[in-house]
């Protein structure tokens, strides 16, 4: 037996960060200081919801493929035949631990104020723009080989565009002189450290907990802090994910959260069961048709703001709520090669509350565009 270790790893597209980064600089930049409405944080927690399920639906395989956990750590190859039965043992490259992506989504909401009542309710095109960085090891050692830690930071920019003309309520002022609503004024940031520990039972089923804050921030220095409401969730989430036909797997995906807002305006508890079939015709082609469902439940912790519905943590209806929440979607996604995947998406989602609020509360709304993430692994 000889032993190698092998030619030594080329890493293609030494370029892939600096373009990173330049997408980067120009999404900020676009990004423009605007003003602030009341009903922004009851708009960008929902919003921040219907992202963190697209999130979750693009890592469906929460092992990203790498099948089965007892990999040997290194693989036999016979020579030419001139060279007799000798053979080369030559160790497998190492499984990088960090990553940099942006990921872009650019569609068409119907709704988006997450609004029942038809005067409020008109459509718009949100930008979504998240550069990340994060630390994903792979543990070595065979004992802890089935615990996946990942800790890492986002920074997202929630960016609208006017697609259709303002109701009146947007329209008209409250009183002579007063503000006059804009779609710009929905715009938002979110800073979003996270840290999570995976622990893989088999090649079919995975726990995962996590702690996350997502801090809500205005474009305009002068917006009131009120208007975004930060949120910490705790959660844990199981995946039960399986393979079938070569090419088809479903998984069944299962969170639970619970949720401090502001940190004391509300408590709300996360119920989340998904469902999800996906397909890979080819290589480079995944389409994914899913259901998803949500229960939260609202404990209020500032009952004053009921008080004053004018308020921007009016809008939130401190006293004690349930909603149930129903999303039904599909997408489609191509990765001609290693660092780029493009898709499109199209969701609907009914949410019914036991009290009526302003915002979030009872709504329909769908969603249809595409998306595009650009990955760097080292």
């Amino acid at each position: 037996m000889i032993l190698t270790s092998g030619p030594p790893r080329l890493i293609p597209w030494i370029y892939i960060p600096i373009l990173l980064l330049l997408l980067t600089i120009f999404f900020i930049g676009v990004d423009g200081a605007m003003a602030q409405s009341a009903n922004s944080a009851a708009v960008s927690s929902q919003t921040r919801q219907d992202m963190q399920l697209r999130q979750q639906l693009q890592q469906t395989d929460p092992l990203g493929g790498a099948g089965s956990l007892q990999e040997e750590t290194v693989s036999a190859r016979p020579l030419s035949p001139d060279m007799g039965d000798v053979q080369i043992m030559q160790e497998k490259e190492a499984k990088p631990w960090f990553f940099l992506t942006v990921d872009t989504q650019a569609f068409y909401n119907s709704n988006v104020t997450y609004a029942e009542s038809s005067n409020r309710v008109f459509g718009a095109w949100q930008i979504i723009t998240t550069p990340e960085i994060g630390f994903a090891p792979r543990i070595q050692d065979e004992q802890y080989s089935m615990f996946f830690p990942r800790a890492g930071f986002r920074y997202q920019f929630y960016t609208y565009a006017q697609a259709e003309p303002y109701p009146l309520a947007y329209t008209s002022t409250v009183v002579p002189g007063g503000p006059q609503y804009t779609i710009a004024q929905q715009n938002f940031r979110v800073s979003n450290p996270y840290l999570s520990l995976g622990w893989a039972f088999s090649d079919d089923l995975y726990l995962e907990f996590s702690g996350q804050a997502n801090i809500y921030t205005s474009n305009s220095p002068s917006s009131s802090p009120a208007n975004f409401l930060s949120e910490y969730p705790l959660a844990w989430q199981a995946t039960w994910f399986k393979s079938f036909a070569e090419i088809q797997s479903v998984s069944i995906t299962a969170r639970a959260s619970y949720v401090l807002a502001n940190p004391t305006n509300f408590e709300r508890t996360d119920n989340n069961l998904t469902f999800a079939w996906v397909t890979n015709p080819t290589r480079e082609i995944n389409t994914q048709i899913y259901a998803s469902f949500r229960l939260a439940k609202y404990t209020g912790l500032n009952p004053t703001a009921v008080d004053n519905p004018g308020s921007d943590l009016g809008y939130f209806n401190n006293s004690d709520r349930l909603d149930f929440q129903q999303t039904y979607g599909a997408s489609v996604t191509w990765s001609p090669i290693e660092y780029l995947s493009l898709r499109a998406f199209i969701s609907w989602t009914k949410s019914d509350s036991s009290v009526q609020v302003a915002q979030t509360g009872d709504f329909e709304a769908y969603n249809a565009g595409t998306g595009l993430n650009l990955i760097y692994r080292f």
